[in-house]
């Protein structure tokens, strides 16, 4: 059973993972996130970057925000595939440990933090 997200770390990243069929579906729900919270919208990537196995965009938010913005994207998240994690300055664990998934759990690139 997929753990839910819980607020243990400083600060977070939410990664909404998508493809060409569902783009501008990912592109109005980062957005409607940045009008509702205070977040830092990354690029939106049309292709693999980092770890992420899929197209990707990132929210980047503090703690302050988590128990608002995490149920609102799993709640609004339609189908799309969002992968939520801590940030505490271990990139592996903040990929392995401190990481929760609303929707699908996607195999990450990991050999990077390795």
């Amino acid at each position: 059973m997929p753990r839910y997200p819980q607020n243990v770390a400083p600060a977070y990243h939410a990664h909404i993972y998508f493809d060409a069929a569902t783009l501008e579906q990912a592109k109005a729900l980062r957005e409607e996130a940045g009008r509702r919270f205070q977040v830092q919208l990354g690029r939106v990537h049309e292709k693999e970057v980092g770890p992420h196995p899929r197209w990707s965009s990132q929210i980047a938010f503090d703690a302050s925000e988590f128990d608002r913005i995490v149920p609102w994207l799993d709640a609004h998240r339609n189908g799309l595939d969002i992968f939520v994690h801590g940030l505490s300055g271990d990139d592996l664990a903040d990929h392995t440990t401190h990481a929760y998934w609303l929707g699908n759990e996607w195999p990450l690139k990991l050999e990077m933090f390795r």
